[in-house]
């Protein structure tokens, strides 16, 4: 029986976000993911997503928008609560709807995101799509919220709190797909929003004491 369009859409989004976490959003072509897909047209993908852009899209857009739904009702929690400069409440929106999402539902998501990350190309995508808008609400709130730093370093905290907890999560689902042993959901979301907040809030700089020495050390010599 000939699959219906949604089936079709749906089996073609299901292979993109594999191949995409597993061989990366460049490599993996839209022939490849029509095939993985069990699509007998070759351009499969191209007919229901234009091109890479509107299939990378696609992808990030069709788990996002259940993951927001949570994430946007703590936004309106932490609003309500005068909470609106608490670094740890602002990063349990960002970080708490995608650990309970990628912890209940099997799928590549957590992975193919962590792609993204690294990608040039496919972060320009994902950032100018509007179901984007409250990760980055939260990420200009948590930027403000830093402004003693400088401008420089808070851009890179930023960076690395989301590449930590997405990286985290990512390894998370491979851990499960292998079998192995991983934190249960709720110690997860304990570990990465602490560690995320530590990289938020850490100091400036950190004096070692050892390297001090060895510098004086060899100055001496």
């Amino acid at each position: 029986m000939a699959r219906s369009g949604e089936e079709s859409r749906t089996a073609l989004l299901d292979a993109a976000e594999e191949l995409f976490a597993v061989h990366g959003i460049e490599t993996a072509s839209l022939r490849d993911i029509s095939n993985a897909a069990g699509q007998k047209n070759n351009s499969a993908a191209q007919y229901h997503f234009v091109d890479r852009e509107g299939l990378v899209a696609a992808v990030f857009t069709r788990r996002m928008d259940q993951i927001n739904e949570r994430r946007l009702r703590m936004i309106a929690d932490i609003d309500a609560r005068g909470l609106n400069r608490d670094v740890p409440a602002l990063a349990a929106a960002l970080m708490i709807p995608l650990i309970e999402y990628v912890t209940s539902h099997d799928g590549w998501y957590g992975r193919f995101l962590l792609r993204t990350q690294f990608d040039h190309y496919a972060k320009t995508v994902k950032n100018a799509l509007p179901v984007s808008v409250p990760v980055l609400e939260v990420t200009r709130r948590l930027s403000d919220i830093l402004s003693d730093l400088p401008p420089r370093v808070r851009r890179a905290r930023i960076e690395q709190m989301m590449t930590h907890y997405i990286g985290v999560v990512a390894d998370w689902e491979w851990a499960r797909e292998r079998g192995a042993t991983r934190l249960s959901p709720a110690e997860l979301v304990d570990d990465v929003l602490a560690t995320g907040v530590g990289i938020l809030l850490a100091p400036l700089r950190i004096e070692l004491e050892i390297i001090s020495t060895e510098i004086s050390h060899k100055e001496q010599i």
